[in-house]
């Protein structure tokens, strides 16, 4: 069964929960709510986020 359901713009998003993951150093943070994780930039390395469920 799939995790997240319609998101707000008519795409399908993952959910409230989940985390964003640098693809760059792998520094992990937890996803905040309507905040997509690729528009958040890594603290650590500046590389933009990337969410998994």
């Amino acid at each position: 069964m799939p995790v997240g359901g319609r998101g707000r713009m008519g795409g399908f998003g993952l959910g409230p929960s989940g985390e964003c993951v640098c693809p760059g150093c792998g520094y992990k943070m937890p996803h905040q709510r309507g905040v997509p994780c690729y528009q958040q930039k890594c603290p650590k390395c500046g590389a933009m986020m990337t969410r998994t469920a």
